[in-house]
């Protein structure tokens, strides 16, 4: 598992990816939602592919499709100038899944992903292409800002689906922001 990592330096992709996306018009941003991992593929995606690095992991071309496909989702819709960047490494990928990156997010809110669909997502690697697929639009469609987050997450759970650790760090994340919350309501309680 080591090696794997090793030879790909994802995280150096990500956010060159991300930084190349954020100019890309509506027009290819759209082709990317719609492909289809494992078919050809559409231009903005060969381009990105040679641009970023990662045409050459040609074992995992189709799951670099579909983090290309899931970051094109998450990207912010309609005008295109001042977008923000997709990928923010210092926002967890668990704590957007709690908060939906509301940064005033209360106890008398549920979480954006529930506990139950957090650990059957995180419990299932060989349905959680699919399922990353699926949150992504439900966090496209109701997250509370257009703040970006950390999508190195994104890619080591489709790019390593063995990997025990990158759901831990997941989880950690979610459960830390949903402790945090509650301890936030008990100190205003008691004040």
């Amino acid at each position: 598992m080591l090696i794997e990592r090793e030879r790909v330096d994802y995280k150096t992709i990500i956010g060159k990816l991300s930084a190349v996306m954020r100019p890309l018009d509506t027009g290819d941003l759209a082709e990317l939602r719609r492909m289809k991992p494992g078919d050809p593929g559409c231009a903005a995606f060969w381009r990105l592919a040679t641009e970023c690095g990662f045409i050459e992991d040609a074992n995992r071309i189709a799951n670099w499709m579909r983090i290309v496909k899931i970051m094109a989702i998450l990207a912010v819709k309609g005008e295109r100038t001042g977008a923000p960047s997709v990928h923010n490494p210092n926002l967890f990928l668990g704590t957007m899944l709690c908060d939906g990156g509301d940064p005033s997010w209360g106890v008398n809110e549920r979480p954006l992903v529930s506990e139950t669909r957090l650990m059957r997502f995180l419990a299932e690697p060989d349905r959680r292409a699919d399922t990353l697929e699926r949150i992504a639009r439900m966090l496209a469609a109701n997250r509370k800002s257009d703040t970006g987050f950390d999508c190195t997450a994104i890619a080591a759970l489709l790019l390593f689906p063995v990997c025990k650790t990158i759901p831990q760090e997941i989880a950690r994340a979610y459960y830390r922001r949903l402790d945090h919350r509650v301890h936030e309501t008990k100190q205003k309680e008691e004040a």
